[in-house]
C-alpha cells in the first residue's frame, strides 16, 4: 500500500496529465489519525492513494474528490468526531480534522508536485508549502511552493514537523497563510549480508516503504529472488561510493562473516547514522571491532551489540521485528542512548 509521500509521488509520476485531485489535511484540534500535511490522492478513473483515517473517512473523501474536480474547485471537508453521540463517521479519535481537496491542474502548476518528486528522488529535502484558500476557491488560482532546505523562506528548524505560516502581506494586499510541510527522502536501511535471515528484514522493511539496500559481494548470496524491491550490490566494503554511504539513515552488519563483518566497519564508523546493528552476541561484537582494529567510541553512532529490541524470541522474523522496531525508535528520537549502548544481554 502506498503511504508515504514518496510512494504517491511515484504513481502520480507515473501518469501526471491525469485529473488527480490531491487530499491534505490542513488542520486538526484533539487527536486524529493522521496530523496536518498528510496527504491522499485520488485518480480520476478511480484508485485513491493513501490514507488520511483509519479508513473511516475515505469513501466520503472519495465523494468530496469529486466534487472538487467537477467544480474545478477546492473543497473543504470538515469532520468533527468531539461529540461521542454522532456516529456519521465514527472517527474514533475526538478530533476536529479538516481536510481540503484540490485539483492538480497545468495551471496551478500540479501544486509543485514536480519539483517536489525531483528532489525526493535526488535524495534533496524541503518544504511544500501550500497557500492555504478559500472554500471553492478555483483550481487553476491554488497556489504551492517547494523550497529545498537552504533556499527556505524562513529558519528550516521552525518546521521540524508541519505547521502554519503567516505571511507578511504587503501593503494593499491581503494576509495568507501557507500550510508548510518538511518534506524528507525516504528512510534508507542498508543491510551488510544477503544471507536467509536478512530476507525477512528486508521484507518487512518494504512494508514501511523505506529504501532497502542489501549489500554482499558473495555470489551465492543478495539474490534478485529473495529480495525483491531492493537495491543489492555486488561490491566489497571498499567499492562502496561516498554519495551511496551519505544516503545512509539506517545500517544492520550480518554477513555471518568476520571478515566480511569487520571490513565494513570503518566505513560506519564517522557517519551520521540514526541507527547501526551488528548481529549476534556481544562477544561477537567485540571480536569484530578487534577484527576491525576499532573500539565502540570510533563510531558516530555507537552500534547497537547485541541488534535490536528485546522483544523476545530467536527466528529470524522475530530478530528482524525487534531490529526494525529500534529503527523506527531511533528514527524519531525515542530510542534511549542506554537503548544504543553495547550490553551484555539480548538478542544473539
Amino acid at each position: 500500500m502506498a503511504n508515504r509521500l514518496d510512494s504517491l509521488l511515484d504513481a502520480w509520476r507515473s501518469d501526471p496529465d491525469a485529473n488527480w485531485v490531491l487530499a491534505v489535511i490542513a488542520s486538526v484540534e484533539g487527536s486524529a489519525y493522521r496530523k496536518s500535511g498528510a496527504m491522499m490522492l485520488f485518480h480520476p478513473s478511480g484508485p485513491s492513494l493513501g490514507m488520511l483515517s483509519g479508513g473511516c473517512l475515505e469513501a466520503d473523501l472519495r465523494r468530496q474528490a469529486q466534487k472538487a474536480l467537477v467544480g474545478h474547485c477546492a473543497v473543504l471537508g470538515r469532520y468533527d468526531a468531539r461529540d461521542e453521540t454522532d456516529a456519521s463517521y465514527r472517527l474514533g479519535c475526538g478530533g476536529l480534522v479538516d481536510i481540503l481537496l484540490l485539483p492538480l491542474t497545468a495551471a496551478n502548476q500540479q501544486l509543485q508536485f514536480a519539483a517536489m518528486a525531483e528532489a525526493l528522488a535526488s535524495g534533496k529535502p524541503g518544504f511544500w508549502c501550500l497557500e492555504l484558500p478559500q472554500n471553492r476557491a478555483p483550481a487553476d488560482t491554488l497556489i504551492a511552493h517547494f523550497y529545498p532546505d537552504a533556499d527556505a523562506p524562513f529558519p528550516a528548524a521552525d518546521f521540524s514537523r508541519p505547521g502554519r505560516l503567516i505571511l507578511n502581506p504587503q501593503s494593499g494586499s491581503q494576509q495568507s497563510e501557507l500550510l508548510v510541510v518538511p518534506v524528507r527522502p525516504r528512510p534508507h536501511l542498508a543491510i551488510f549480508g544477503g544471507g536467509m535471515d536478512a530476507r525477512p528484514l528486508a521484507h518487512m522493511a518494504r512494508q514501511l516503504e523505506w529504501r532497502i539496500s542489501v549489500v554482499d559481494p558473495r555470489t551465492s548470496y543478495a539474490r534478485p529472488c529473495d529480495f525483491e524491491g531492493c537495491e543489492l550490490i555486488k561490491t566489497p566494503a571498499d567499492g562502496l561510493t561516498p554519495d551511496f554511504l551519505a544516503s545512509i539513515d539506517m545500517a544492520v552488519v550480518m554477513h555471518h562473516s568476520l571478515e566480511l563483518d569487520a571490513a565494513i566497519l570503518p566505513k560506519l564508523g564517522r557517519l551520521p547514522l540514526k541507527y547501526l546493528a551488528l548481529l549476534g552476541p556481544r562477544h561477537r561484537g567485540e571480536k569484530l571491532l578487534n577484527t576491525a582494529g576499532m573500539s565502540w567510541d570510533d563510531f558516530y553512532c555507537p552500534p547497537a551489540s547485541p541488534a535490536g529490541l528485546d522483544l523476545g524470541g530467536e527466528l529470524p522474523a522475530d530478530i528482524a521485528l525487534s531490529i526494525l522496531a529500534a529503527c523506527q525508535s531511533s528514527l524519531h528520537g525515542k530510542l534511549t542512548p542506554s537503548a544504543r549502548k553495547p550490553s551484555s544481554g539480548g538478542l544473539k
